[in-house]
Formats: C-alpha cells, sequence, structure tokens
C-alpha cells in the first residue's frame, strides 16, 4: 500500500521515489577516471596493452562497461 502524501507537504528524496537510471553500456575515458581513480595516463597505457577494451566512434573514445568490469576482476582475482 502507497503511502499518502499531503499536497501541501513538500517534496523530498524521502517521499519521491528516484527513477531507475538505465546502466549504461560504455563510458568516455573522463568517467571512467572519476570511477576507478586511475590517471588518464593509466588508462591509455590499460588500453594499449590490451588489458582494456575500447570503441571509438566519431572522436569519442568509449570504455565498454563489461570491459572495464573484467579488468577490475581480473585485478581481484590476481590480489587474491
Amino acid at each position: 500500500m502507497k503511502k499518502r502524501i499531503p499536497l501541501n507537504q513538500p517534496q523530498t528524496a524521502s517521499t519521491v521515489a528516484a527513477p531507475m537510471q538505465p546502466r549504461p553500456l560504455a563510458l568516455r575515458i573522463p568517467e571512467v577516471q572519476r570511477m576507478t581513480g586511475l590517471g588518464r595516463t593509466k588508462l591509455y597505457a590499460l588500453i594499449a596493452d590490451g588489458e582494456l577494451a575500447t570503441i571509438k566512434i566519431g572522436r569519442a573514445t568509449l570504455v565498454p562497461l563489461a570491459s572495464l568490469e573484467a579488468l577490475l576482476e581480473r585485478g581481484q582475482q590476481h590480489r587474491s
């Protein structure tokens, strides 16, 4: 049963359900940097070594999310 909210009550994060954001299929290099904490030079070294796949669409360099997850998984297994 949904909780009823009076019309005069302000809408807050707790009273409004956030819409589900679709998961991206690929990320740009700056997004990968923010998500992983790796620098631009290290990311391009991983790409050059074949450790991280990329897709070029026009001038955009995209990293498939599956490739990034696989890289992180390999790193996790290497540490174990």
